[in-house]
């Protein structure tokens, strides 16, 4: 599937015309509709605004409708809230006995295993290609990211096969829910901080859970790192790329 001027001008219609958030891609010919609605109305008039669009475009809908999606805001805020409510005070917190802000300078670094790439590995001949299966096999840690600012050098993450920490995700300003753009803003950090996507371009978007990534990359690998690394932040319900692969 491919996405062009024709899809980007349609997503920006449905929108504008039509408040929807769908994904539109050209495939064999036919305008193609993925994503999640709240009514069965709203299939039918992305489906006008693309035939407005584009007259004559065979249309394969997609579109998932959602009943359980609240209608409008006052739905919404009727519902009996199932989370409990978060402290509305700093001495609220102090009385819980929670810390403002953890210190954990007082934890210990562990370096066990480094001592062992301290001197490289030789073998004579008679040895060489010969492994003791009752050894332990002992993993070098990953090369860490690090970013600069200022001149100064600061690592983000590393030293293991993900990023350094879990990603905190802050709950919405109107309710105690994790919030689409502060999941978007953790699935960014999640993105910058593992080795294996770092240096990737990618363009983040939540909607009511569901992540969305867009841009260009080299291979299908980075396509699935970047699916793997959005997945694991909190709050993500899926992940739905639509990332461009050079080599293919």
């Amino acid at each position: 599937m491919a996405h062009s001027t024709l899809t980007a001008r349609i997503e920006r219609a449905l929108v504008e015309q039509a408040g929807l958030y769908a994904a539109v891609e050209e495939s064999e010919g036919a305008i193609v509709l993925t994503g999640r609605v709240d009514s069965p109305e709203s299939c039918r008039a992305a489906e006008d605004i693309v035939a407005r669009i584009a007259p004559g475009a065979r249309i394969e809908n997609n579109l998932e409708v959602e009943t359980t999606i609240p209608q409008d805001a006052a739905e919404f805020n009727a519902e009996a809230p199932t989370h409990l409510q978060p402290p509305e005070s700093v001495a609220e917190i102090e009385d819980e006995g929670a810390d403002i802000a953890p210190d954990f300078t007082d934890q210990p670094l562990e370096t066990t295993g480094i001592e062992d790439f301290a001197e490289p590995l030789r073998l004579d001949t008679e040895t060489a290609g010969i492994l003791d299966e009752t050894e332990n096999v002992v993993v070098p840690p990953t090369d860490p990211v690090i970013t600069t600012a200022s001149g100064n050098a600061e690592i983000l993450g590393g030293f293991e096969a993900t990023s350094l920490d879990d990603q905190p995700v802050e709950p919405s300003a109107e309710d105690p829910y994790l919030g689409d753009e502060a999941i978007a803003d953790a699935i960014r950090r999640e993105l910058a901080e593992d080795a294996t996507t770092t240096a990737l371009r990618i363009d983040v978007e939540v909607r009511q859970g569901t992540a969305f990534l867009r841009g260009e990359v080299e291979g299908l690998e980075d396509a699935d790192n970047a699916e793997a690394v959005a997945g694991r932040v909190p709050g993500v319900r899926e992940v739905r790329e639509d990332l461009r692969v050079r080599s293919v």
